[in-house]
Order: C-alpha cells, then structure tokens, then sequence
C-alpha cells in the first residue's frame, strides 16, 4: 500500500490549491459571460450606447441581429408564477409568433446545441489565455476541462429554465439532456436557482442575471432577495386587486 511521504504532501497542496484555483476561474469566466450575455445581449442594454446607437443608425440590418434573439419575447410571455400565457389576445402578437417556431419547441428557454456552441466561440478567446497562460495548462488539457465546464453549464441550465416554465425537457438530439440532472429539481441547490430567476422575471428583468452561474450580480449590485421580489409582487397583487391597470404585458420590454 502507497503511504503519503511528508516530502509529497506540498506537492498534494500545490495540486489541490491548483485545481481549487482552476475551478473557481472557470466559474467565473463563466458567470461573467453569463451576465454579460444576459442582460447586454439578451435584454438588449447594449442598445443603450451611443457608439451601437451611431452603428445601428447607419446599419439598420443590425437591429435584427442584436435584438435579443426572442429573449424580450420570453419575458413578455411570462407570468409572475412562471406559466406561460395562453390566452387568445397574446396568441394574436408578433411577439408570440417569433416564438411560435416549430424548430423550437421550448421557446427560447433552452441550450440547444447551437446556443451551447456560440457560448463556447464567446468564451475561448479568455479561456485559453487564462488556462494556457497564466496556468501553464496545455492545449488538450485546457480543451477537456473547458468542453466539461460548458457542458455541466447545459445540463443545469437545461434541468432548471425549461422545467421551470411548464415545458418540456430537452433530450440529446437537440441539446445537453434535461434528464441528467432532473434529480436536482427540488434539491436546495435548484430550488436557490429557481427562486433566484424568478426574481429576475418579477423585476421585469432588471435583476438577478445570472441563471446557473451565480456571482456576478452579488458583486456588481443586481442581486435581489427572495424577500424584495416577494415585496415587488406582492404590491402588484395589491395594485391588481384594487383594479388599477398594471399597463399591457403585450408591450413589456424587460
């Protein structure tokens, strides 16, 4: 039997508070993209800069390329208790035909194997860098763990958002199975994660960004508490029970 000498415990150390550092890096490389994707891309905030408002001016074909890509569409579908409207007046808008899309059966909510591989392309150029350069990783080392990471990311993802609004799960011909981690659902961990997106749809997606990923919110000043977004819905309650209009969900732009 292999004993542990006192000379290779530095070494244990040094692999353990590598690996420690490793993860934690890729997490939040991660958690940065997320954010970044979430609320610059997705909610369209990037439109908000002079420089894109200038570019957008004079390339109005754009507009169609960073508008989101349905995201604004999925808020303006759901309800506070995360179902998704049905009704006859919201299947009418164009909204809801953007989502309409047989080739999408879950309606913007999941990673499919193209949005899996655009956050790949987003995410290699600081990856590499930060694997190859700053730990002396190598090229097929740093591709293993990178393409782990990515994919632990679909599987939680796909497990939670999907589920979460009442659709379906996802299965391996088009993107990372929902059913690997469908376990999870009603763990505290998941349970965290819900009611951390929830927020993010109560707030009209002025908050909490991150979805699988948490951390950037916390630092940057975004994050709302169960507590704070149960007080926001609870005053909506209030408002619609005292049969003040709450404004056209039909024209929300979260």
């Amino acid at each position: 039997k292999r004993s542990v000498t006192p000379c290779s415990l530095p070494q244990i150390a040094a692999t353990g508070a590598e690996g420690f550092a490793a993860v934690s890096a890729m997490y939040g490389l991660m958690s940065v993209n997320e954010y970044i994707t979430h609320r610059y891309y997705q909610h369209d905030e990037i439109s908000k800069f002079d420089v894109l408002k200038k570019v957008r001016a004079n390339n109005p074909k754009l507009v169609a390329v960073f508008d989101g890509g349905g995201h604004v569409e999925h808020h303006a579908e759901t309800l506070d208790d995360m179902s998704l409207r049905q009704d006859e007046k919201w299947k009418k808008t164009a909204m809801f035909e953007r989502l309409n899309d047989e080739k999408n059966e879950w309606r913007g909510t999941a990673f499919n194997w193209d949005v899996s591989g655009m956050m790949c392309m987003q995410m290699a150029p600081q990856v590499y860098p930060v694997f190859m350069g700053i730990f002396g990783w190598g090229f097929l080392p740093t591709s293993g763990f990178f393409g782990a990471a990515m994919m632990l990311h679909a599987l939680v993802w796909n497990a939670l958002h999907p589920a979460m609004h009442g659709l379906h799960d996802i299965n391996w011909k088009d993107g990372a199975s929902s059913s690997v981690l469908s376990f999870l659902r009603g763990s505290p961990y998941f349970n965290y994660l819900y009611d951390n997106h929830k927020g993010h749809h109560i707030s009209g997606g002025r908050t909490n960004y991150n979805v699988a990923c948490p951390l950037v919110d916390h630092i940057v000043g975004t994050f709302e508490t169960k507590e704070l977004w149960m007080e926001r819905l609870a005053v909506k309650a209030a408002v619609k029970a005292a049969g003040k209009p709450e404004g056209d969900k039909d024209l929300v732009v979260a």
